[in-house]
């Protein structure tokens, strides 16, 4: 049976920003390159989710100085640039389209130089990572979970002390039994609050469509 493969050949046509390909957190997380966060803070950054975006089974070792300032803006960027990297491989897009798109979203100037610089410099690698990932979703059967607590730091004296939820999300190989993680990552008890209403949600949904 024939199967139709989704790929894209690389394009430099302007890309609608309309057309839904990037969410409106994503565009707001990269406005805050070269803005909300520094240049110099936005430089590293990208760097680190490029990182994040080829190797996301690996453990990458934390950037402190990124999240000191503006954490939470820092977090949000940081996502949008990884977000960005695997949409605009997925696509097939150049590194002239890129810019073209960030252009369209009025991002800061510094910001757009620096996206489209480490896109085009590390493209084929990206594109290595998306075939070995194809373009199927994980099937998630498993989930772990650990409290973090926030203790002082050797650089600081201060600490919240509110502690944070490590969440490891995978399934297992059919073959073998072992374990795969398919996403990782770290919250707050309200974040993860708000991640619990959100399933609860997409499941009364589900039950109500399979009613109807």
């Amino acid at each position: 049976m024939a199967t139709e493969t989704q790929c894209s050949s690389p394009t430099n046509a302007p890309i609608d920003d309309n057309n839904g390909l990037l969410s409106a957190t994503v565009i707001a997380g990269l406005k805050n390159l070269g803005t909300t966060l520094t240049a110099v803070i936005s430089k590293t950054l990208i760097a680190n989710s490029l990182k994040l975006t080829l190797h996301p089974d690996a453990i990458i070792a934390p950037v402190p100085e990124i999240y000191a300032t503006n954490a939470a803006s820092a977090k949000q960027s940081e996502y949008a640039v990884v977000t960005l990297y695997s949409v605009a491989t997925k696509h097939g897009w150049s590194s002239i389209t890129l810019r073209q798109q960030l252009e369209a979203l009025d991002l800061n100037a510094s910001a757009v130089d620096e996206l489209t610089r480490v896109y085009e410099d590390n493209r084929k690698d990206l594109v290595l990572r998306q075939l070995q990932l194809g373009h199927n979703f994980p099937h998630i059967t498993d989930v772990q979970w650990r409290i973090v607590c926030d203790v002082k730091s050797s650089t600081s004296d201060r600490s919240s002390g509110a502690p944070h939820f490590n969440i490891n999300l995978g399934h297992y190989r059919q073959s073998s039994g072992e374990r795969v993680t398919d996403v990782e990552f770290v919250c707050n008890a309200e974040e993860l609050q708000s991640l619990v209403n959100r399933l609860k949600d997409i499941e009364r949904h589900c039950n109500q469509v399979a009613i109807t």
